[in-house]
């Protein structure tokens, strides 16, 4: 089964069977029983078997409405050999940095083997297959979970998020800099003296590394915990704007406006960004193929 691009990561965890993914040009990847499927934003892929025999459908035309506004995609017979749960972590948390946000490439596989626990898992297959009132809430609550404790792993292997390799090494410390106190006057001069490389050194492998500038980073790290304590406190604005390291309130209105596409006032007001779009089922061997096949 093949799907569009999103102007959105999306996220695919795979609650019962097997088969393969494939984003863009990349190879196939293989994936199984309780793996986590990120789809970098803006990218089509497919979801299914490498197979001569299999028959290629299009998401758009195997859709149904299912309980609490959750979307069924059927592949095949419907036979349920494959079952997944899929959400996109769209507006407003692509306007700042999310770790998922800096994903170059798709990740499949056994990632969350033994990191996401089993229960989490089992959660979500009684969730979609009695979908009902709350199964929305209860599924994005799930989905969070299961993606926080993947993230938390990924940051205590100082890993990427693209399948394990290891990024510069002097660049964690200008990044722990960041991360730890995003509201200190960092500049490329200061972060690059931290990871002991020049200017242009430092600079050219943070780009490479994470597909953005330092100051970007720096500027994204800042909007990212004021959306946090927007969503989580009732700390007026001014206070998360010194927070956040901004001079006063009227330059960071600007700024999160044009990175959230709305203010910080309606921001909190509607702060969920993480969408439950829909529940897919697959089937193999007739799933789907390589779309150009």
């Amino acid at each position: 089964m093949t799907f569009p691009a999103f102007d959105a990561v999306t996220v695919h965890f795979v609650l019962r069977g097997s088969g393969h993914l494939q984003v863009g040009a990349s190879p196939p990847i293989p994936f199984s029983q309780s793996s986590v499927l990120i789809v970098p934003t803006s990218e089509q892929h497919w979801v299914g078997e490498v197979s001569a025999s299999a028959e290629v459908c299009e998401a758009a035309d195997r859709c149904a409405v299912l309980g609490d506004g959750l979307v069924e995609f059927t592949a095949g017979s419907g036979a349920h050999e494959t079952l997944m749960l899929c959400g996109a972590l769209s507006a407003p948390y692509q306007g700042g940095l999310s770790f998922f946000n800096l994903l170059r490439a798709p990740v499949a596989g056994d990632i969350a083997t033994g990191v996401i626990p089993a229960s989490v898992f089992d959660a979500m297959t009684n969730e979609i297959t009695h979908a009902g009132f709350g199964t929305q809430a209860m599924c994005q609550a799930l989905m969070k979970q299961g993606l926080i404790a993947l993230l938390r792993d990924r940051r205590e292997r100082q890993t990427e998020l693209s399948g394990g390799a290891t990024f510069h090494p002097r660049l964690s410390k200008a990044l722990a800099a960041i991360i730890g106190n995003p509201a200190a006057p960092h500049t490329v001069d200061s972060l690059a003296s931290l990871s002991g490389m020049s200017r242009a050194s430092f600079s050219n492998h943070f780009s490479k590394t994470f597909g953005q500038g330092p100051i970007d980073f720096v500027q994204k790290t800042r909007l990212r915990i004021a959306a946090r304590l927007l969503r989580t406190t009732d700390l007026p604005i001014k206070v998360i704007a010194q927070a956040a390291g901004y001079a006063g309130p009227r330059p960071f209105s600007r700024a999160f406006r044009a990175a959230y596409s709305c203010g910080p006032a309606d921001y909190r007001a509607h702060p969920d960004g993480l969408n439950v779009r829909a529940l897919y089922r697959f089937v193999s061997p007739s799933v789907s193929d390589h779309p150009d096949r």
